[in-house]
């Protein structure tokens, strides 16, 4: 049974075996997570080639994902012990020190202070642990501790309510991108993006640094800061795809919000034709236990019929004890919500008034509900066409035929699209005609099945592109 919604695998130390990724690629996986923020360049390089090894081995195509950690605030280094926080009383913290004095609280951001204000919420370790800013003197803070406990050395540091003036990118970015850039990875997950800005300048760098003959990657945003959810639209112009990532969006806003948050992001990346993850916690408990828990099966189910395009494993596939198995239950999931009529129920899409390439989509998706058509086959070379497909969720396969193997893994990250690479040398025709025989040959459609063929091509005059949508039969 064929899956529409595509799974990410973070890739770590439980799945950076060959035989083991072979397994989780077979099982369902689409995309495999390389997280930066941990490894080095020599031991990330590593898995990227394990994972392309397992692809070629297997006979599918898995795209590459480079996130990148993005600037992180987190507490510096404390006593073995940690610092006690005692509900109540006061607690010091010195900003732009990695150590500090006995009983003080080290943030290496030098910046720290200077963005905070009295009556600030500052979050620890995912906001188990919670102080308000008291008084700012310099560089040191004083808070008041309202949530207690033990403050480890590394725990992450979220301040809600406030814009810190921190740039979107570290020097550890930049270097970990030119690096995965000469890998030639296939998308590049921005973390903390707070503006369109953010997109702009992380475009720029992908631009100046992508070497010479190579496609460069598509850009994935991480919603995970208040100020990406307030300048949403303008980020979604910028990017190629979003990931909805609940780990720190769900400390950044109130938590109660997050599903609503989760499900008003898809629908609009659904309606820009912009891929959309749906990231963190989804099958959690499975990175101990071999089944997962009932709320974390409707997680996952109510992330598929609200149409995202992926789910993601984090922890589940890379650290976790079962990195197969966590797989094949996703998949089963998925398979099992979208044979749902449920998953059917799509929000009315008026393309009145929008674009060409969008009207002829919509087009081509109602021309092959009319006719009973087994599939729709999209010619692209730049993968736009089968996105704009996609964007109305047809029952039906999507096929993407494409000359670029780059663009081929790229559209394994949106909702029901089958790619495949075909000499695009040709005339237009032959490229269809490729593409039918090829459907045929490896029996993905039998002999005398209708399919809606949508491409374009160029006007020899050199001005204009035209649509097509054709009806042709195996």
């Amino acid at each position: 049974m064929q899956k529409h919604t595509n799974i990410v695998c973070t890739i770590g130390p439980a799945s950076s075996m060959v035989p083991v990724l072979k397994d989780m690629i077979e099982a369902g996986m689409n995309i495999a997570r390389i997280n930066f923020s941990h490894g080095s360049h020599e031991g990330n390089l590593e898995l990227v080639e394990k994972v392309r090894d397992a692809a070629k081995q297997v006979g599918k195509e898995v795209a590459i994902l480079q996130d990148l950690q993005g600037p992180k605030m987190r507490v510096g280094t404390l006593p073995g012990e940690g610092i006690e926080l005692i509900e109540g009383k006061l607690i010091t913290m010195q900003a732009g020190v990695q150590t500090a004095d006995p009983g003080v609280i080290p943030v290496p951001y030098d910046r720290f202070a200077h963005d905070l204000s009295k009556g600030d919420r500052i979050l620890f370790a995912d906001g188990v642990r919670e102080a308000e800013v008291v008084d700012v003197q310099g560089n040191m803070i004083t808070a008041k501790v309202l949530l207690g406990g033990t403050l480890l050395s590394n725990k992450g540091v979220n301040v809600p309510t406030v814009t810190l003036s921190i740039d979107s990118m570290t020097e550890k970015d930049d270097e970990d991108l030119a690096f995965g850039l000469k890998q030639n990875i296939d998308f590049v997950a921005l973390s903390f993006v707070r503006s369109g800005e953010d997109v702009r300048k992380l475009k720029e760098k992908i631009v100046k640094w992508t070497p010479e003959g190579v496609e460069p990657p598509q850009i994935i945003v991480k919603i995970e800061k208040h100020e990406a959810l307030q300048n949403f639209d303008e980020i979604l112009s910028e990017t190629d795809a979003v990931m909805v990532a609940r780990g720190d969006l769900g400390i950044e806003t109130p938590v109660a919000k997050l599903p609503i948050h989760q499900k008003e992001i898809i629908a609009k990346c659904v309606i820009a034709g912009k891929p959309v993850i749906t990231a963190t916690e989804m099958m959690a408990s499975m990175e101990y236990n071999p089944r997962p828990t009932r709320a974390e099966v409707s997680d996952v189910a109510n992330a598929v019929i609200d149409h995202t395009d992926a789910v993601m494993l984090s922890g589940e596939s890379a650290m976790g004890k079962y990195p197969v198995q966590v797989v094949k239950t996703m998949t089963e999931i998925i398979q099992q919500t979208e044979e749902s009529p449920l998953d059917a129920l799509m929000p009315h899409h008026d393309t009145a008034g929008e674009p060409v390439p969008s009207a002829v989509a919509a087009a081509a998706v109602e021309l092959a509900r009319h006719i009973g058509a087994a599939a729709i086959l999209v010619t692209t070379k730049t993968g736009f066409s089968a996105r704009q497909v996609a964007r109305f969720r047809p029952e039906l396969p999507i096929y993407a035929a494409t000359p670029s193997a780059r663009v081929c893994r790229q559209l394994l990250l949106s909702w029901g699209v089958s790619p495949f690479v075909i000499d695009g040398y040709g005339t237009p025709e032959k490229m269809v005609q490729d593409s039918l025989a090829k459907l045929a040959q490896d029996q993905h459609l039998p002999a005398g099945s209708k399919v809606v063929v949508m491409s374009g091509l160029t006007r020899e005059s050199g001005s204009g592109y035209d649509s097509m949508i054709r009806v042709r039969e195996i």
